[in-house]
C-alpha cells in the first residue's frame, strides 16, 4: 500500500537564501531509490503590489515627471479602486511605517530579503497592517490603495519607490515585469 508524504517547501536553497526565480522540476521516490519526475513549478522572485484590476496614472505617474515645485516624481504611480489590497512584492522586514502629510500620506517601507532593495508603499487608505521589524511574506496583505498625502483629490493609486544602497530605481519596467 502506498502512502503519501507531504513536503513544504519554503524557497530556500539548502544554505538557508533565498531561491532564484525560474522553473523547477519536482521529483519523487522512495528513500535511496529512483526519483522520478512528478511535476513542475514556477517561482517567481516577486508578487505584483496591487491585488485587484489597475492601471497606471499616465505620464504624470511616470519616474522622474516633473512635478511644479522642481522636484521630480520618485515613484510610479498604479492606480485601482479606493481599498484595492495590496500585497508584500517580496519577502522581508517592514522598516519604517509613517504618516507623512506633505508628500506620502500613510505609508512604510519594506526590505525585501537576499536584496539589497528597499520598496515604500504610499497613499495608502489608512495605516498598513504591520509593524517596524514585523518580517512579511511575498503576497501577504500588507495596506489599501488610498489617496493620502499629497494625493488627495487624485485618483485612488499606490505610489511605489524602489532603491537599492539608498539610489532610486525607476519601478516601471520591475512592476511591470511582476504583473503575469
Amino acid at each position: 500500500m502506498a502512502r503519501w508524504h507531504h513536503l513544504y517547501w519554503d524557497g530556500r536553497t539548502q544554505r538557508g537564501r533565498l531561491s532564484p526565480a525560474g522553473r523547477y522540476l519536482v521529483v519523487a521516490g522512495p528513500v535511496g531509490g529512483p526519483l522520478r519526475r512528478v511535476g513542475r513549478i514556477r517561482l517567481h522572485s516577486h508578487e505584483f503590489p496591487v491585488d485587484a484590476p489597475h492601471g497606471t496614472r499616465g505620464y504624470i505617474g511616470e519616474f522622474g515627471a516633473p512635478r511644479v515645485d522642481g522636484r521630480t516624481h520618485e515613484g510610479f504611480d498604479i492606480t485601482a479602486a479606493c481599498g484595492s489590497p495590496l500585497v508584500a512584492v517580496r519577502a522581508g522586514t517592514i522598516i519604517k511605517k509613517a504618516y507623512d502629510p506633505e508628500l506620502y500620506g500613510n505609508f512604510f517601507v519594506l526590505k525585501g530579503e537576499g536584496e539589497r532593495r528597499t520598496y515604500k508603499y504610499a497613499h495608502l487608505i489608512r495605516p498598513a497592517p504591520v509593524y517596524v521589524s514585523q518580517k512579511v511574506r511575498a503576497g501577504r496583505r500588507v495596506g489599501s490603495v488610498g489617496q493620502t498625502g499629497n494625493a488627495a483629490g487624485t485618483p485612488c493609486h499606490l505610489h511605489m519607490e524602489i532603491r537599492t544602497h539608498g539610489m532610486l530605481l525607476n519601478p516601471e519596467p520591475l512592476v511591470n515585469a511582476w504583473d503575469w
